[in-house]
């Protein structure tokens, strides 16, 4: 499971290739954005009725805490 959603982080890389604020997920897969991805699949069962917005919001906080 964590190399098919490494190769989708690299088909998301590809895809935002011209935008200048992207920051790329590959090959590091180190980043916020690609643990954020693998909390939702793989602890977004585990959330309230499937509610994912939770970790989403953890996410959020970790880039604001991050960037500041």
């Amino acid at each position: 499971m964590l190399e098919t959603l490494k190769r989708m982080a690299r088909i998301v890389d590809q895809q935002n290739e011209g935008d200048l604020f992207y920051q790329p997920i590959a090959p590091a897969y180190d980043g916020i954005a690609f643990k954020t991805a693998c909390d939702l699949v793989f602890k977004g069962k585990e959330q309230p009725s499937d509610y994912t917005e939770p970790l989403l919001h953890q996410a959020r906080q970790n880039i604001k805490d991050h960037c500041s």
